[in-house]
Formats: C-alpha cells, sequence, structure tokens
C-alpha cells in the first residue's frame, strides 16, 4: 500500500471517530481543508463516497462504515507494532494523551507527573484536565481517570489509587457561629458549598450511610462551582460547609483551619480508575503508564 494511501486511512479513521473534520484536523495538527483534501484524494482513488458531509455533520455512507469496520483493528494492530519496534532503541516515544478531574490531577497525578516524564523522556504527555464526562474514542484520548462510578462503559479499567476517603468540613468560625450538625438533614439549615456537574448540570447531591445503607442530601448555600478547590476556599474563608475529599482537606484539618463533621455518616472510600478502549493490542506508552500508577500505588 502507498504510504499517502496509509496516511488517509488513518485520516479517515480519525473524521470517523470525531465525526467532524475540524476536530479530526486540530488533533492532526493540519488544517480542515487539508483533511477534506486528503479524503476527497482517498475517494477519488476507491471511487466510492465514505462520507456524508453537511454543513452541521459528517456521518458515514454505508461502504464507509464497511471500510471502518475492516481498517479500524488493523490499524490498531499496525499502530502497536510500530510503536513496539520503536521500543527497541530503549526509550517510548510518541504522546499519551489522557483525560482526568480536578481532583485526580491534583491528589494523584501532579505529584506524580514529573517523575514519570524524567522516566521516558522521549514520551510527550497532553493532559485534558476536565471535570465533564469525556468520551475518550471520540476525543481519540488514550485513556481517563475517573471514581469507579463514573467510567464510561465498555471500557476496561483498573484502580490506581488508594481507596480516597471524603469529609465534610468547615472553618472553626463558621461552627462557632452556626453550630455544628449532628446529622446530614441539618446541613438544609446550613449554608453549604455546591458542587455542579458541567456535563450534565446537575448539582452534587451530598452522600452520606446509614448503617451501611446510602443516602444522599440536596444541600443549598451561597457557592455553586464546578470545581472542589472553590469549595475548599471559600470554607476555609468561613462561609460554609464543604464536600471535599480527605487528602485535599488533610492540610487544613491538621494546622486547625477546617474542622471535620459528620464522620460517622460518612461513604467508604472509593479509587480511582485508569480506563481505556478494549485494544487488541495494548499500547506500550499506556502498559508503562499503568506499571508506574501501580508501583507509586504500591509504594504509599
Amino acid at each position: 500500500m502507498p504510504q499517502n494511501s496509509l496516511h488517509a486511512l488513518h485520516a479517515f479513521r480519525l473524521i470517523a471517530q470525531h465525526g467532524s473534520f475540524t476536530r479530526a484536523a486540530a488533533q492532526q495538527e493540519v488544517t480542515p481543508s487539508a483533511l477534506s483534501q486528503t479524503l476527497r484524494q482517498l475517494e477519488a482513488q476507491l471511487g466510492v463516497r465514505l462520507l456524508n458531509r453537511t454543513t452541521r455533520k459528517v456521518g458515514l455512507t454505508e461502504a464507509g462504515q464497511a471500510l471502518l469496520a475492516r481498517i479500524r483493528p488493523l490499524l490498531e494492530q499496525l499502530d502497536g507494532a510500530l510503536e513496539d519496534t520503536r521500543q527497541w532503541q530503549g526509550q517510548l516515544s510518541g504522546t499519551l494523551k489522557l483525560t482526568l478531574p480536578h481532583t485526580a490531577a491534583a491528589l494523584l497525578l501532579y505529584p506524580l507527573l514529573a517523575g514519570f516524564m524524567r522516566a521516558h523522556p522521549q514520551l510527550k504527555l497532553e493532559l485534558d484536565v476536565n471535570n465533564q464526562l469525556v468520551d475518550i474514542v471520540e476525543r481519540g484520548l488514550d485513556a481517563g481517570l475517573r471514581f469507579g462510578e463514573s467510567l464510561q462503559q465498555d471500557m476496561q479499567a483498573v484502580a490506581v489509587s488508594a481507596p480516597l476517603r471524603f469529609c465534610v468540613a468547615a472553618s472553626p468560625a463558621y461552627l462557632r457561629t452556626r453550630g455544628v450538625p449532628a446529622h446530614p438533614a441539618m446541613l438544609r439549615q446550613h449554608d453549604c458549598l455546591r458542587y455542579r456537574f458541567a456535563s450534565s448540570g446537575q448539582v452534587y447531591r451530598w452522600q452520606f450511610v446509614d448503617a451501611g445503607r446510602p443516602f444522599e442530601v440536596a444541600v443549598q448555600g451561597p457557592l455553586t462551582a464546578n470545581d472542589t478547590a472553590a469549595a475548599l476556599h471559600v470554607a476555609l474563608g468561613g462561609l460554609g460547609l464543604a464536600y471535599l475529599p480527605q487528602a485535599m482537606a488533610e492540610p487544613h484539618l491538621a494546622d486547625g483551619g477546617l474542622i471535620a463533621v459528620l464522620e460517622e455518616w460518612m461513604p467508604p472510600a472509593e479509587a480511582f480508575y485508569l480506563y481505556y478502549p478494549h485494544h487488541l493490542h495494548q499500547p506500550a506508552k499506556l502498559r508503562a503508564f499503568i506499571d508506574y500508577l501501580r508501583q507509586a500505588m504500591t509504594a504509599r
């Protein structure tokens, strides 16, 4: 197969994956017009239309669907074989693309980032730090980090962190003024610092357990944000109760800036999972990243 045909098939797969010339071109770091020209040349070479184009979206024709089904596993195997062959020079290469929420970035990845990059200096990292639930296949990403309950369906997943506990905390000044809630139901009489999911627009209901049975409380308060760090800083300022990862709150609990409440009602800890598509051949760069996270988890 001529090299330009192989390049065109990769481009076709990417356009089909994104349903957009613009997003596919951005991933390849070329212009949409250049990518469109590549696709037109492939269609001319094959003598059949592969895509239906409108001003709003790009869809596969029947011939395009059939071609994609045949070439997708073959291109995955080819990409994996080429990547593994490059490893004979002794270094991982290419780009590892990850998506993860701000909490996972701050508590899990950022402390390990420099060490992983130092261990694999030829490997580039691209991070999408985003609290929204992201379709990693559609976005052309290698993997994502999320709590188990938020994992994308039909994905392989491995635990890559120790279980992470949450706490409800407020400043001493707030608790002196407003009192200490003895039961989660009493939160309805308090100022609570809320979290809104960017993807769905829903406000997070604070989770608790009673004799092993989970329940939720819808809270109200002066702040709603899609970043837990905002709630932390406002809680430190004495303006409400925050539902926080224990690891994020710990330094402030230790120095007295925050006090935890409702501890006997908090749910069991949960771990972060790395999730990724089922591959006939798992990329070496992804295997190396999983191994590094697991080693770091064991060392802690």
